[in-house]
């Protein structure tokens, strides 16, 4: 389906949504309040369990401890403390 017949039939069916691409995948998705789609936001729910975790073990960690334990880049492990 084309986004302009998309937009149409939004238009016509009085719903007020909008369609956005995944910051995390890519992939098109109906945007609410987040801006990843439903796997990605699972996804970063549960990255995001684990630095709470791991930082509640190792209170003195650094991003770079982190970085090394989780497997993640420093700036994932920046948008997960962040978020």
């Amino acid at each position: 389906m084309h986004r302009e017949d998309v937009e149409s039939w939004k238009y016509k069916a009085g719903i007020n949504m909008n369609l956005s691409n995944c910051s995390g995948c890519g992939k098109l998705h109906l945007q609410r309040e987040h801006v990843l789609c439903t796997d990605c936001f699972k996804l970063h729910m549960e990255e995001r369990s684990k630095v709470k975790a791991f930082l509640s073990a190792h209170p003195g960690a650094s991003v770079m401890d982190l970085a090394r334990h989780m497997g993640l880049s420093i700036q994932k492990v920046n948008e997960l403390v962040k978020r």
